[in-house]
């Protein structure tokens, strides 16, 4: 399952809607990837929260105004960098 955030840190498991995200697909067995604006402190907890494995969805520094500008093909983009990746780890354990 995926899911996005704005920011992934430390107030993630109190509430964002990642965390809940991630509770509600622990129940069902189902791993957890977060793409996130930014990363910050305390982003490891949400590991405890259940989200599996996080990454950012920017590939390098922009501008906010560009970021919200472009928004839409950043978390497009970001989506398939993280499927190519599960798609080469799924062809390692094949």
């Amino acid at each position: 399952m995926l899911t996005a955030e704005g920011a992934i840190d430390f107030q993630t498991p109190n509430g964002k809607i990642p965390a809940e995200v991630a509770r509600r697909a622990k129940l069902r067995g189902k791993p957890v990837i977060a793409l996130a604006g930014t990363i910050g402190r305390g982003a490891r907890a949400t590991h405890e929260a259940g989200i599996d494995a996080y990454t950012g969805i920017l590939s390098a520094p922009v501008a906010l105004s560009e970021a919200m500008e472009t928004a839409e093909k950043l978390v497009t983009d970001a989506t398939e960098r993280t499927l190519r990746l599960i798609l080469v780890g799924s062809s390692l354990c094949a």
